[in-house]
């Protein structure tokens, strides 16, 4: 079990996210300097930036979507359950408190160990209710905010369809404002304890390849073509490793991990999809048994 009272390693990974289509994340209201009715989301300085609970939603949601097809039982470190519902979680809430009542008079830390054992390969990595998430991502904020003036909002027009009449919906017109096609983020994501053993920082990685293919869309608009966009990588990354004593050392005394080459980071995800396949591999010599 990877737990965060005891520092094991730390895996920081950066890079730049390119809007290939037009971005919309929504603020949920408009604002006195915006002439749109729905506003996308604004630093202090009234810059875009994109959240970075938005942009681990997305991350967590294609890993889900994946996980679930080559582990559809979830549970016990594998699969992917549903933690917008109840019913769906890998805990759900009834369980957790038969789990208190039954671990009342044990260590706290027994609980913790009960609680991680049952819980979904994705739930270990990016938390749950009753978990800690072991990727943690900052906001994205602008690669070259000194350029944000010549780019710009963009305002479009949008209008409500009756999904009856599948017309447009009388009354129901509005604009929106979207970040325009080009614009760049950087990004920066720590893994911290991932367990080594089962390739979870791979797990975060190959998820983060799929940005980099262009295959994932973010913010809301999807189906009029926004928020396609294109993630790249840096050079290096850092890494920490709290079992080599020498460069744990030097992180304490210099603040610096040690450097790791993308290619090397790049590794990690295929040493993940190698062990999703030997799974695939057992289950299907399993069913012809």
């Amino acid at each position: 079990m990877s737990s965060f009272h005891l520092f094991q390693n730390r895996l920081r990974l950066t890079g730049t996210l390119e809007l290939e289509t037009a971005l919309r994340v929504g603020s949920g209201s408009t604002d006195n300097l915006s002439s749109a009715d729905i506003s996308v989301v604004k630093d202090n300085l009234y810059r875009p930036y994109i959240p970075g609970s938005s942009f681990k939603g997305g991350l967590r949601a294609q890993i889900e979507r994946i996980i679930r097809l080559v582990e559809p039982k979830c549970g016990n470190g594998f699969g992917a359950c549903n933690p917008l519902r109840d019913d769906e979680r890998c805990i759900c809430k009834d369980q957790i408190e038969d789990l208190k009542k039954k671990f009342k008079n044990r260590p706290a830390a027994d609980l913790d160990i009960e609680l991680f054992n049952r819980s979904c390969r994705i739930c270990r990595v990016f938390g749950a209710p009753w978990l800690a998430s072991k990727v943690l991502i900052k906001d994205l904020l602008l690669a070259r905010p000194d350029l944000w003036m010549e780019r710009r909002y963009q305002v479009r027009n949008g209008v409500g369809i009756d999904r009856d009449s599948e017309t447009a919906s009388q009354g129901l017109l509005y604009d929106y404002e979207v970040v325009p096609s080009g614009t760049l983020f950087n990004w920066e994501i720590i893994i911290e304890n991932a367990d080594q053993s089962r390739a979870e920082d791979g797990l975060v990685i190959w998820g983060l390849n799929e940005f980099a293919n262009g295959r994932v869309q973010l913010g809301g608009g999807r189906s009029r073509g926004l928020g396609w966009v294109k993630l790249h990588f840096d050079d290096e990354a850092e890494t920490i490793d709290a079992s080599n004593r020498d460069d744990f050392i030097k992180y304490l005394a210099t603040g610096k991990g040690c450097k790791k080459s993308r290619d090397d980071i790049l590794k990690s995800a295929v040493i993940f999809a190698s062990i999703l396949a030997k799974q695939e591999g057992k289950n299907v010599q399993a069913s012809l048994q």
